[in-house]
């Protein structure tokens, strides 16, 4: 069952925009890279529009965490904006159709049961801007329309009479269709049959097993440029596309099925339930095939391009790609781990999945300005389902290794036997082999009670935490249990902790994320040796499923950012943008204030900017636009003496030249103001 349809403009909130008291946490997908971190694709219900009216197509995803997420068309690089929906609330699906002519898009979709509600754009063609207009629509006899949940329907002029018809799949394999009787402007529907051209999707026209038939994804779409309409069916069961064609009139349309394998000399194949959408992606002239796949836990290879090198009359498909918009993706319930695997001296990543996999994804940037390639160095197979990752040296050889647990409530150690810069791992034995925590054990490796030692915690499917002492050394550690409920501590379900000093206060933090996508957060008492609860909701944060957290000082910058493991698969990566504690004090300070050029400089939607105080002062740090008009400001606060640095996103400007000026007043110097330029290049 969906959530509320009105809390997803909320929970993107959330998840944009974090705070930690003197810290601030903000998403930034593409710090490393396009998409990197924008956190997996797992069932895309998509569409492709040209919200903007630039004449390209932009991309909505509409995944199994109810959000959408929207990713621009910059020159055939698709980008995730962040927080922008245009005002809109989706259930789940969404249907992009100008359906009053008035030369920009409006958007249906479904309400809490399943009703369909109308979003009017009330902006304009290149500036969206949605208001839900009609929260139920009626048909011309009173009766509300309905389309199943499951089901992802769409518009079409089935008759050639100017304006957009209704159809929408049913679980018994037919279509219903309403008949739009007003005009291009002023839709009026009529139901006409819940069984449109007879057509049934079920064994007898198509072989299942069981006859099977269930959800569907529809599409119709004039396949051979010969003005009628064809009809492309994705099926639940089905892990290819049904096309039916139109052996009709433009104004009397009759369909038959031609094909169940659609389109054989590109031969689709996922898991099924593929929603269809043909368009002119590349702008070559020629309408392309795009299908992503709604059935439920695909995990990655789901969403397809299929490239047309043929013509519209005769198409003919190659694939391009199962992946349409790379990025970190390891298939389902992603968890997260950062250290130096490879011993290069800078922070790599450890990606484990629901698929039983784990992958080190290397840093290879530098310290200062990382970088991640969408594809792992090494991928190690378990042979097991839902492995939560742990990294930290547990044989005193200097080499981070594994703690990895698994859904039967194990753990398994893997050393890391790399050598020259090659990763390497190995499963070897150690002493707590052979435990049973439950279900889905999610091991972390800290000092836990803070006697300088590390021990295990581990959380487990109940949403509670399992201590084990270390009473050995960190070298040759031995462990005893010391609790299965440890401090009493229960976050619901799927509990996976992380243990770190946030503030650099010297109090152990406890973080715990939990199958709701939230992190709680705990901070160790001295004084009765126990975990005190501050948060439920870490920084705000919120991915919705199965948040698993780790937290190192990715860019060298002085503070701790942050990575989140979630149910589609991926890993959103959050920016501390904290600049009120400084970064570090230079060999030699300078005599004056220093501004640093911008790195990188063009760059693409966001930008480091370094500056140097010789001395505590008030200072603000604001960008404009080469009109002088004032873009945001994005530091005002007393900063102490020392290098600070501050990360800055121009996701929803427009390219261009920017200027970033600081404004420097202290009481003991004269007030200081230095400016800079910089190029954003989408």
């Amino acid at each position: 069952m969906l959530r509320n349809t009105g809390s997803i403009i909320s929970s993107l909130i959330l998840l944009f925009c974090c705070e930690l008291q003197s810290q601030s946490f903000s998403f930034q997908p593409h710090a490393f890279g396009a998409n990197v971190f924008a956190g997996g694709i797992d069932m895309p219900r998509y569409r492709f529009v040209d919200i903007d009216g630039d004449n390209d197509d932009d991309l909505f995803i509409l995944d199994r965490d109810e959000r959408l997420f929207f990713y621009r068309n910059n020159n055939g690089v698709f980008l995730l904006e962040s927080n922008q929906t245009f005002g809109l609330t989706v259930g789940s699906w969404f249907h992009f159709v100008d359906i009053d002519s008035d030369g920009d898009v409006d958007c249906f979709t479904n309400g809490d049961v399943s009703e369909v509600r109308l979003f009017t754009n009330i902006g304009s063609k290149n500036t969206p801007q949605f208001q839900m207009t009609i929260a139920a629509l009626v048909d011309t006899a009173g009766l509300e329309l309905f389309s199943e949940r499951f089901s992802v329907p769409t518009f079409a002029d089935i008759d050639a009479d100017g304006d957009f018809d209704f159809f929408t799949g049913n679980s018994v394999g037919t279509i219903t269709f309403y008949r739009n009787v007003g005009t291009a402007t002023t839709p009026r529907f009529a139901f006409v049959t819940n069984e449109f051209d007879g057509i049934k999707i079920v064994g007898g026209a198509v072989s299942f097993p069981k006859a099977k038939h269930g959800a569907s994804g529809i599409e119709f779409f004039d396949a051979d440029s010969n003005g009628t309409l064809d009809l492309f069916w994705g099926d639940y069961f089905n892990p290819s596309l049904y096309f039916l064609k139109n052996v009709g009139t433009p104004t009397t349309p009759h369909y038959t099925l031609l094909d169940s394998t659609y389109p054989n000399e590109a031969l689709i194949s996922t898991q099924g339930f593929n929603i269809p959408q043909h368009l002119d992606i590349d702008r070559d002239g020629v309408v392309d095939l795009l299908a992503g796949s709604v059935f439920p836990n695909t995990g990655y290879d789901n969403l397809w391009f299929l490239k047309n090198i043929g013509t519209n009359a005769q198409p003919f498909y190659q694939l391009q790609t199962k992946n349409f918009l790379p990025m970190i993706d390891v298939g389902t319930r992603s968890a997260v781990a950062v250290a130096d695997f490879d011993g290069d001296g800078i922070i790599d990543l450890c990606v484990s999945s629901a698929e039983g996999t784990i992958n080190i994804f290397r840093n290879t940037g530098t310290a200062i300005h990382p970088n991640f390639s969408v594809t792992p160095s090494l991928t190690i197979s378990l042979g097991a389902f839902y492995a939560t990752v742990a990294a930290r040296d547990l044989n005193g050889d200097g080499k981070h290794d594994l703690l990895v647990g698994n859904y039967s409530g194990g753990v398994r150690f893997y050393k890391n036997t790399t050598s020259a810069g090659v990763l390497s791992f190995s499963q070897t034995p150690f002493p707590l082999d052979g435990i049973d925590v439950g279900q889905s054990s999610a091991p972390c490796i800290a000092d836990v009670d803070n006697d300088g030692i590390v021990d295990v915690l581990i959380g487990t499917s109940a949403g509670t935490l399992h201590f084990y002492k270390n009473v050995g050394t960190d070298s040759s550690p031995t462990f005893s249990l010391i609790s299965s409920t440890f401090n009493s501590i229960d976050v619901g379900n799927d509990a996976v902790p992380f243990v770190i000093d946030i503030e650099g206060n010297g109090k152990s933090d406890l973080l715990i994320g939990n199958s709701d996508g939230k992190i709680f957060r705990y901070q160790y008492n001295s004084t009765t040796g126990q975990y005190d609860s501050i948060t439920s909701q870490f920084a705000h944060i919120d991915v919705r499923l199965n948040a698993s957290q780790a937290l190192a000082d990715i860019d060298s910058d002085g503070d701790l950012d942050l990575f989140v493991g979630n149910g589609k698969g991926g890993v959103f990566y959050f920016e501390n943008g904290a600049v009120n504690a400084v970064v570090k004090k230079p060999d030699v300070m300078p005599t004056s204030v220093l501004l640093h050029q911008n790195y990188p400089n063009p760059f693409n939607s966001s930008t480091r900017i370094v500056f140097v105080l010789p001395y505590g002062a008030h200072i603000e740090l604001s960008v404009f636009d080469l009109l002088g008009r004032k873009v945001e400001t994005i530091v005002k606060s007393y900063l102490q003496s020392g290098e600070h640095s501050v990360f800055w996103s121009a996701a929803n400007l427009p390219s261009g030249i920017y200027f970033y000026r600081l404004s420097v007043l202290s009481k003991n110097a004269s007030p200081v103001t230095t400016t800079r330029s910089m190029l954003y290049l989408k």
